[in-house]
């Protein structure tokens, strides 16, 4: 499943910003139907050079998931085409930078998904 690809990718090492400290800074949230999840989306002067463009790619992706929950209750949120993006986007973030915490964009697209399986069930086979 393309949740469990993105879930693979990118965890935190030692000694990156992100790491430093302990507790990694709280991403911010976002609501839908009394349910919130962390929409995190970084300042473009706080990425690292070397991953910007995928990262912001990733976040770009995420916020057309946003759009389609916020369009209307029946619209499309997490299509396979968007996840599979999605999924393809945490990948070549982390090979470009491996230390870049991707918790919260897992979190946020975790969500997505379960508000399209939701939203258009998956019709039984016969």
């Amino acid at each position: 499943m393309l949740l469990a690809l993105f879930a693979a990718v990118a965890p935190v090492a030692a000694g990156h910003a992100q790491a430093r400290g302990g507790a990694l800074p709280e991403a911010p949230a976002a609501s839908y139907r009394g349910q919130s999840f962390p929409q995190q989306r970084t300042p473009i002067e706080q990425l690292p050079l070397g991953g910007q463009a995928e990262i912001l790619r990733l976040e770009t992706l995420l916020d057309q998931a946003y759009a389609g929950l916020t369009a209307s209750p029946t619209a499309a949120v997490f299509p396979p085409i968007l996840a599979e993006a999605v999924a393809q986007a945490a990948e070549q973030a982390a090979a470009v930078e491996p230390t870049w915490n991707q918790d919260a964009y897992r979190r946020e697209a975790a969500f997505y998904a379960a508000e399209e399986a939701r939203r258009h069930p998956a019709k039984p086979q016969r």
